[in-house]
This record gives structure tokens, sequence and C-alpha cells, in this order.
């Protein structure tokens, strides 16, 4: 069987700076001379780890569910590790070091030098955890091998420590084309009785899972995706909602950086009438790749009924680089909104500019009309009056009607028992449909009587 979704998860949780950008070639090439180059440094995403052992056979199999790595030899038992780390995450440009890091849990010494050592060995031929036994392990190519002999035990005065193999030329090698079967752990000599050295595999509930930190050279290639205006579709139409609508962008660079969106507003010249020519631009502050930067168009620079279009190109500041623009996108301003009018109370009557009902459930009731819908969704508030502070402060009670048909009333019943007679509220009403809304009306006094 596969290892769970639970442990990928959690393998998943305990790895940093993973590329998640889909498309990304993982060949090395020399960036031109032309073009800027960031370091980036990648942990992989850890696919696969298991260990097996001599004793391990069709009728025993090596299991993925233990919590260490074992690796050596000792008393006839020939122990290794094999490790499988995805590759297609990384972005293109050039490899300039990896480093295999794993957490030792236990080795036949102490100190810098212990033995022999373990050597990490690239693998050449397809395995799965699923069902692993001696007779069936992978072969591997001591071709670029590392060996790292650094010994660690409970005895020791740093426990548990990290333990770490230079293997750059075989992360090159995978990315130069050679299939990527992995890693294996083994004793440099099978012959000896040096020992047996354990690491924590993922399955470890300490969470110290093996890591292959990759630092590359990447060229800066900056670009934007998912744009978006605060609108409405209405078939073929784009309404842009309001007259201050908010752009944002995702910016998006393989190298990372620091990141803005530069965004322009102009004239469609679909609508030459109107004018022509830009009517505003603005560059977002500093986000990271895969970040969502936004503006807000400022009030006095929009008209109503305008047919108008913005683009936005992405900056990498670390990096000085500049996308090209994005395509246009048009649509017509849209100032108007949802509106509120005919706010009732029933049953009340007016005194001394406050509305007054002898109900303690009356009815709030008000008239929604929206220019671009068919319906929209109202929200009626009740608070205490500010100007009765004895009697209590902040809001009473809400409530939503939806689907209230454009230029139809709303109506809402205080529950029962929810105030006592004689106090003092205001109230107030919001409608929404789309992305548009009224915003809320002004608050209107209302005192509840017997």
């Amino acid at each position: 069987m596969s290892v769970p979704s639970l442990l990928r998860r959690r393998a998943l949780s305990l790895l940093t700076a993973v590329v998640t950008a889909a498309g990304l070639a993982t060949v090395p090439s020399t960036a031109s001379a032309d073009v800027p180059t960031l370091v980036v440094v990648r942990d992989l995403l850890l696919r696969d780890n298991i260990h097996v052992t001599s004793s391990h056979d069709e009728d025993s199999p090596a299991s993925w569910l233990n919590e260490i790595l074992l690796s050596g030899t000792k008393g006839g038992l020939t122990a290794r590790s094999y490790l499988k780390f995805d590759m297609s995450y990384l972005p293109e440009g050039v490899i300039r070091a990896a480093t295999l890091r794993l957490t030792g849990l236990g080795a036949p010494a102490c100190g810098p030098a212990v033995g022999e050592g373990v050597q990490v060995r690239r693998v050449t031929e397809p395995w799965s955890g699923d069902f692993l036994h001696w007779g069936n392990k992978p072969d591997s190519t001591d071709e670029d091998a590392q060996i790292a002999t650094k010994g660690v035990t409970t005895q020791c005065a740093v426990y548990p420590d990290q333990v770490e193999w230079p293997i750059t030329d075989i992360v090159n090698a995978w990315a130069g084309g050679a299939d990527n079967h992995g890693l294996v752990l083994q004793s440099p000599d099978e012959s000896t009785d040096d020992g047996l050295w354990a690491f924590s595999s993922w399955g470890n509930p300490a969470g110290a899972i093996p890591v292959l930190t990759v630092t590359m050279d990447v060229p800066s290639a900056p670009y934007t995706r998912a744009s978006s205006i605060a609108s409405h579709e209405d078939g073929a139409d784009t309404w842009v909602a309001g007259l201050t609508p908010r752009i944002q962008s995702q910016v998006v660079d393989a190298a990372g950086g620091s990141l803005t969106a530069e965004f322009e507003v102009e004239h469609d010249p679909a609508a030459p009438g109107q004018g022509s020519g830009q009517i505003w631009t603005a560059t977002s502050a500093p986000a990271s790749s895969f970040g969502r930067p936004s503006v807000l168009v400022p009030a006095g620079l929009l008209e109503d009924g305008w047919r108008i279009r913005w683009r936005v190109r992405a900056h990498n500041v670390t990096a000085g680089t500049v996308s090209g623009w994005s395509a246009w996108n048009s649509g017509t301003v849209a100032a108007d909104v949802p509106q509120i009018s005919a706010r009732q109370v029933v049953p009340s009557w007016e005194s001394e500019g406050s509305t007054v009902s002898m109900s303690l459930t009356p009815e709030l009731r008000a008239t929604v009309t929206h220019p671009l819908l068919d319906s929209t969704r109202v929200v009626f508030q009740m608070a205490y009056d500010p100007d009765a502070p004895l009697q209590g402060t902040g809001l009473i009670w809400e409530k939503t009607v939806l689907d209230v048909p454009s230029g139809g009333q709303a109506v809402v019943t205080v529950p029962d028992g929810l105030v006592d007679g004689g106090l003092q509220v205001r109230w107030r009403v919001g409608a929404y449909g789309g992305p548009f809304q009224s915003g809320w009306s002004d608050w209107q006094k209302l005192t509840l009587d017997m």
C-alpha cells in the first residue's frame, strides 16, 4: 500500500518553501547573460522512505510504517534505506548545491568519524515501498556517491543530531535526464561488520523527516495571472462595481523576490465619445511570489456609464525585471448600486424626529431597487441608541432577507421577547447583489413602547 495521506500531509507541513507553480522545468540551463538570476533554496518533497534488511523476504517484506531508517551491517544483518524525492517542483535554473540531511538517532559510536560511515548512492531501478524485500531491492550506482561518518548515540552530548551528505552531482544527474529512482543509504562495504546507523523516517512522531535541500540560480521571469476587478457579469456585458473599484492580480516569479503589480486603466476605444487614453495608473505594495496585490481606483476619476479597460504587469523589485502587459479587460462603470427607499416601522407614528411604535414586535420594512439584478439580499440591523447609553450599547439584532425582487419590499418582524418596553433603539438597512452593495442606510431612531 502507499503512504497514507495523513503522513503525506504531515510531511508537507514540515517542509519549507515548496514551489507549487505548474509547468516549470527541472533541467538546468545557463541563464542568458542579460537575464538577472536570484538564489533560490528549496526543500524537495519527500515521496517515500523505507528500510529493508537481509531478513526481509517475500513472506515478510519491509514496512514503511517504521519510525526509523536503518543502514549498515551488524551481526550478519545488512540494512539499506531507500528515499525518493520529487524533483518536478523545482524551477528551471542552475543547480549550485544539494544537501541530503537526516536526523541521526543512533550509530555504532559518537564523534565526527565513526568506522566506514554511511554511503548515499543514486538508485538506478524503480522500486516501491508497497512490497520491498531483500530479493527485489533495486540496483544503484556508486557514481557521485558520498559518505558521511558522523556518529550519534543516546549517550552523546548532542542528541538527536543532523547528518549531511553533499549530493549536488547526483541531483544534477537527475536534472540532466537520469531517471529519478531516489537514493539508497548503505554501508560502503557490506562485507564488514561495521555496525548499524539509525535515522528518523517520516513516520517518526518527532517529525524529523529526511530533507533534501537544493540551492539554485533561477532566472527572474515575473508574470501575472488571475487578475480581477469588482464586477458583475451579465451575459456578454461586464459591469464594474462603483466609481472606486478594487483591482487585484496574482504575481508570480519562480525566482522569488519581492514583486509588485502595476495596473493601468484607460478609456475603452470602443466608446470614443467618452474620452481616450490613460485615466489612471498605480503600482501596488510589494508582495511575495504567488501573492495577490491590489489597488483601489481613487474617487473622482471614473464616471457612471463609462466604458473602460484595464491591464496589469508584474515587477520583480529584487531582480529588476518586469513582465509584459496582460491582455486588456473591459467593462462598463456602474455607479448605481441597490437603492433603499420607503423605510417604515409598522405600526408606528412620528414624534419629535423619532419613530415610536406601540408594539415590541413591529415590522421593519424597506423597498430595494437594483439597476442591474433581478433580486438582492437585504440585511436589517437594530442597535441600542447611543443617545441613551444607560440602556445598553452595541448591536441587538440582525436579520437577512434573501432574494428580494428589485423594486420589491423586504419585511422583517422584531422577535418577541427581544426588547423591553420604553427602549430607545436605532435601525438601518443594507442591500447586496452580486459584487454590488448599497452601503448601509442612515440610522433611524425608534422607541419601542407598550
